[in-house]
């Protein structure tokens, strides 16, 4: 339906406040994991971040495959976070990825420690938040 700008109303665009907060979080997720997992990599015994091998409840030996994991994930949200800023044709598959990737992190963090920390609340909210985020997006807001 046109209005009297010659608009149609039903095209009118998101705001671009779900793209910056989107930004802040892949930039945030990216920070943390790319540190958490450089330390749980130079110090597997969990020294650095002070955290006791016992926590891992014999699920690994010690920290050296989760923060693996943990540093590509950080790399992967810092490849989503410019993707998504320069609106690549690839950006949303890539967020998409980075973001569900914290998201399963996070679940099998929980799982494997067999407890809720307040930490998971810090990192694990604005996942949940852009995630959320993420999926009202609209294709042409990421291209």
């Amino acid at each position: 339906m046109k209005t009297k700008t010659g608009l149609n109303e039903h095209k009118t665009p998101q705001p671009q406040w779900q793209r910056l907060i989107i930004l802040v979080v892949l930039g945030y997720e990216a920070a943390g994991a790319l540190l958490g997992g450089s330390l749980l990599i130079a110090a597997p015994d969990g020294r650095h971040l002070e955290m006791p091998l016992e926590m891992l409840h014999g699920i690994f030996p010690d920290f050296l495959i989760p923060g693996i994991i943990l540093l590509g994930l950080g790399i992967l949200n810092l490849v989503a976070f410019f993707a998504f800023l320069r609106r690549s044709g690839s950006a949303r598959l890539i967020t998409g990825l980075a973001l569900g990737g914290m998201f399963i992190w996070f679940v099998v963090e929980i799982i494997i420690l067999q407890e809720l920390h307040w930490l998971h609340a810090m990192w694990g909210l604005p996942v949940l938040l852009a995630i959320f985020l993420y999926m009202r997006l609209k294709p042409a807001q990421t291209r």
